[in-house]
């Protein structure tokens, strides 16, 4: 570990026993704030720390705009007239071949697997703020070779990297949200970021809407034109953001932590929240003697990769890639007019974005396990429900408007309680000391699953090869009862906890299903004792 950073022996075992008591006791008012300010104090307390955490928030509008646009695209005559074939010969009908109907999805997804591991590295090393200030600034580089473009694989190319960019924001809003705000708004917070993911790719959709009946180029270059407000925005307001606290205090710059905490509302208590800081800070440490990658494998770190691992895993295994990436391709399967597909497509993501706004005021009560369960299960149910549905002949008109309506009531549970609550437990559960990198392992391997379902789903459902159409709802109705099995056992409940509370659930090896149920009020860090265990 860098010397700079925070380290064990500035506190333990050299300083005297009074002064380490002197700093834990610090620690647990602090700790007590935490737990005894409501959400409507937060909010006027808070308001600058609230402020920033909504700026960043908006990198995720990226996260939802970019692979929709390309999924999306598949969908646009001009798109395939200009880059496909005619099929059959003279009909006047164009179609894309599988390989490319494949990889304009897949292009972001690249950059998915790939930046989150860059992205967690620079988090830990360099901080969200400066992180997301210079991915941005090289993106508009990129964004050129897809507006410039004008062959499938120079658009294909762009589209890569600015997705090498752009996709560790799944990484940099998470870290920087999660480390800002209170105990009581940290939840709310971190689902807002499926709410920008869901709002960017409605965006996408409303313009493709707009331009998709287009007879030229433009169908298509507008989306990526617009694109570039984004890291405009992102540069202007990252060169004024504060940095996280957190992050200052791990690197020992504590006179900038003070600063940073004045900014987001911590102007009372400050010498016992940085002490919190600096406690929580050193737990993780004793737990990881370096901050690299390797740490994310050892000890109870393993664990917390894993759960973040598979807990972000989930919300491609249940579907969602068939609905956001290819919904409008899959109302088209279903019979109706491109037209209709792009309606559909429109009202389904504002539907998202409804479930999701509901979910803000749950999410406090609900908290993660349980809603984690019970929308995977609701999810799974209709996915087989659309292979059911699929089994009617394709003659049967209220059987395909059916499969149109289970996507659209699909994508709303899901943003109801899946999609935000993957963002706050993957967030929650990480080590402060290797948040970014367990995050960044996290994103990394379920983008690999997603990689492999969107370049087979092209295959399985066009009719010019598998033609599983929606009976592709079975396969993925199959693999929820997988992630609900793991969520019973293994997906523990974070909310109202703070990042030290979680670490020593974690070291003692705390059950999933008891996370909420144990007594931390009496721990004591310094003789080792702990709460009663429900």
């Amino acid at each position: 570990m860098a010397s700079s950073e925070f380290q064990a022996t500035d506190i333990s075992p050299d300083l005297k026993h009074d002064a380490q008591r002197e700093l834990v006791e610090s620690s647990q008012r602090a700790t007590q704030r935490e737990h005894d300010l409501t959400i409507r104090q937060a909010l006027t307390k808070h308001r600058s720390a609230v402020f920033w955490a909504a700026y960043f928030i908006l990198p995720g509008f990226v996260i939802g705009y970019d692979p929709t646009i390309l999924g999306t695209l598949v969908g646009v005559p001009q798109f395939r007239k200009d880059f496909g074939y005619e099929h059959p010969v003279g009909s006047g009908n164009y179609v894309l071949s599988s390989s490319w109907t494949s990889a304009f999805p897949y292009a972001p997804i690249i950059g998915f697997l790939v930046a989150p591991l860059w992205a967690g590295w620079c988090v830990d090393r360099f901080g969200p703020r400066k992180t997301l200030l210079c991915c941005t600034t090289l993106s508009l580089g990129t964004l050129l070779m897809e507006v410039l473009g004008n062959s499938a694989g120079l658009i294909f190319a762009g589209d890569i990297l600015t997705g090498l960019l752009t996709g560790g924001f799944p990484v940099l809003g998470p870290a920087y949200i999660g480390e800002i705000l209170p105990v009581s708004l940290r939840g709310v917070g971190l689902a807002a970021n499926n709410f920008a993911q869901v709002a960017g790719s409605f965006i996408a959709i409303g313009i493709l809407r707009g331009t998709e009946t287009r007879a030229d180029k433009w169908a298509y270059k507008i989306p990526f034109i617009t694109e570039y407000a984004f890291p405009v925005i992102f540069i202007l307001g990252a060169l004024f953001a504060p940095e996280t606290p957190w992050f200052l205090v791990k690197k020992a710059r504590y006179e900038e932590a003070e600063k940073s905490l004045k900014r987001t509302g911590y102007t009372e208590d400050l010498d016992d929240t940085l002490a919190h800081m600096k406690e929580t800070i050193l737990l993780g440490e004793q737990c990881t003697s370096s901050a690299t990658y390797l740490d994310c494998f050892k000890g109870t770190n393993f664990r917390r990769t894993a759960i973040c691992s598979i807990c972000y895993s989930g919300q491609f295994f249940c579907g969602v890639n068939v609905v956001s990436s290819y919904a409008t391709y899959f109302f088209q399967l279903a019979g109706v007019t491109t037209d209709q597909a792009f309606d559909l497509s429109l009202g389904m993501f504002a539907l998202g974005i409804v479930g999701n706004i509901i979910s803000w005021p749950l999410l406090s009560i609900w908290g993660r396990r349980l809603p984690y369960i019970l929308t995977t299960c609701a999810t799974g149910v209709l996915m087989f429900l659309i292979g059911f549905l699929d089994l009617a002949p394709s003659s049967n008109t209220p059987a395909l408007y059916a499969k149109s309506s289970m996507l659209l009531v699909f994508f709303f549970i899901y943003n109801f309680g899946l999609g935000p609550l993957v963002y706050a437990l993957i967030a929650e559960i990480p080590s402060t000391t290797i948040r970014g990198k367990t995050m960044g392992v996290a994103c990394a391997f379920a983008h690999i699953f997603s990689l492999v379902l969107t370049a087979a789903l092209p295959y399985a459902m066009s009719p010019l090869e598998a033609d599983w159409g929606g009976k592709i709802g079975f396969l993925f109705g199959g693999l929820s009862i997988g992630v609900i099995i793991w969520a019973c056992l293994c997906l523990p409940e974070t909310k109202g906890r703070t990042f030290e509370e979680l670490d020593i659930l974690f070291e003692r090896n705390t059950p999933a299903w008891k996370f909420a149920s144990t007594d931390l009020t009496n721990f004591d860090r310094l003789d080792g004792t702990h709460g009663d265990q429900a």
